[in-house]
């Protein structure tokens, strides 16, 4: 019987470069919730995947930017938490506007190289760019930090992923799994659940309100027809948030509602039965109560 391997893998980047679409398209299950806007992910979140016998354990960690506000620092705190707490960073550049942010790249070079992280490099959404500007990118990328290897992949289309999934499992050492095998996230239920709403209320609210919620799922319960009752509270800061929140005679938390339900009865491969509350709350003095896996 061949010996049991463990890697663990941080994926870390620029808010926006793919990292969570990257983590579900590994897992193969949508974990990490995606939406266009930046500093979705407000927490690591965990995604176990099994390849050749080696069970590799990836954190998607929130994106790494200039924090200013209380709740960005516990952000940015966190991504930079998982890089010195695993094995190896998995460091993610979107190839469409990595000229754009080279500035921003090479302030998270310089701190990677004072952590003495071992480093991959992806090159994400190569589907977006000709290739002349992908072999330029990667050339400049490769000068500019030793890394120790450089993969060109595509997230959303799954291109490149498998010599990624086959090149982490061959430097994994040899170790027990830190986890079952069946297992696919070390994310409770209840913070699963309330990512799904949180998910929506960034899809359907316009600009910075999304960045002003926080959800809490306070009761999940199996009914006898093992369908779920979910009821959850979406925080706001102000009660001009509420009212938005809410919409005409309900009609924008009734379509965030549907949504969720659609989606986590899509999660849970059963009935849900969901109850959403708006609740004001200055939520953001104290985000690392709203921002972990409870």
């Amino acid at each position: 019987m061949k010996e049991q391997k463990c890697l663990f893998v941080t994926i870390a980047g620029l808010p926006n470069a793919g990292k969570s679409t990257l983590i579900n398209s590994i897992i193969g299950k949508k974990i990490a919730i995606v939406t266009p806007k930046v500093q979705t992910t407000r927490t690591q979140i965990r995604g176990i995947a099994i390849c050749n016998g080696t069970q590799i354990v990836f954190t998607d960690s929130p994106g790494i930017f200039s924090a200013e506000t209380k709740l960005e620092k516990a952000l940015v705190k966190s991504a930079w938490s998982a890089i010195k707490g695993d094995d190896i960073t998995l460091l993610l550049v979107d190839a469409s506007n990595y000229l754009k942010n080279i500035g921003r790249i090479k302030t998270i070079f310089a701190r990677l190289q004072r952590t003495k992280a071992r480093c991959i490099l992806g090159i994400n959404k190569v589907d977006l760019v000709k290739k002349p500007e992908l072999k330029m990118a990667h050339e400049h990328l490769n000068l500019l930090y030793k890394f120790e290897r450089i993969f060109t992949i595509s997230a959303l289309k799954n291109d490149g992923l498998s010599d990624l999934i086959n090149y982490l499992s061959e430097i994994a050492p040899i170790s027990p799994w830190f986890y079952g095998e069946d297992q696919i996230t070390d994310s409770s239920t209840n913070f699963l659940s309330a990512e799904v709403t949180r998910e929506k209320l960034f899809l359907n609210l316009r600009e910075e309100l999304p960045y002003s919620t926080a959800v809490i799922t306070e009761q999940l319960q199996e009914k006898k027809d093992k369908s779920l009752i979910i009821k959850q509270v979406i925080f706001v800061l102000k009660d001009s948030h509420k009212k938005i929140v809410l919409g005409k005679d309900g009609s924008s938390i009734k379509k965030i509602g549907i949504e969720a339900r659609v989606e986590l009865e899509r999660l849970f491969e059963r009935k849900i039965h969901l109850f959403l509350f708006v609740k004001v709350r200055p939520w953001t003095d104290r985000p690392e109560e709203y921002i972990s896996d409870a």
